[in-house]
């Protein structure tokens, strides 16, 4: 029994690539050329099992904390051929608690997951967003600031 909890515990405090991915392409203007940007979103589900187990009869406290996030690459190309690329790191999108075994709840987690698509495509466009500032600044490293673009 000790094996099986220690095991349990190990597992469900890993992290799991959900295998969905939610993708931007913007368009920047700057005074090099247009900029072609891809924002890509990898979505990373953690688990955290959390209370004990109990004898039969006690109420539980053992549950499952979970949080997705993703995982956020930027890929830029100037019109001068210049790549650039960039991870951001992101708060979670999406946080939960389940009752039980991490392990038992994983597929349950997963739909709860797949099901806030459109909020976490959202979440990707405002961080493309805030995200354009800082790109401006590296293409002005390489091509020189000329002004706003």
């Amino acid at each position: 029994m000790a094996y099986f909890l220690t095991a349990g515990l190990v597992l469900a405090a890993t992290g799991a690539a959900l295998g969905m991915t939610v993708d931007h392409h913007n368009e920047m203007d700057h005074h090099s050329g247009p900029v072609a940007v891809k924002y890509r979103g990898d979505v990373v589900i953690t688990h955290k099992q959390v209370g004990a187990v109990t004898p039969t009869g006690a109420a539980s406290s053992l549950r499952c904390d979970w949080a997705a996030t993703m995982a956020v690459t930027r890929h830029a190309v100037a019109a001068s051929g210049t790549r650039l690329v960039r991870t951001i790191d992101t708060d979670p999108v999406a946080t939960g608690t389940r009752a039980g075994w991490c392990m038992t709840s994983h597929r349950a987690i997963t739909r709860e997951v797949a099901g806030k698509a459109a909020h976490m495509q959202r979440h990707l466009i405002v961080l493309a967003q805030d995200d354009e500032q800082m790109l401006r600044v590296e293409l002005d490293r390489i091509h020189g600031s000329q002004g706003a673009g």
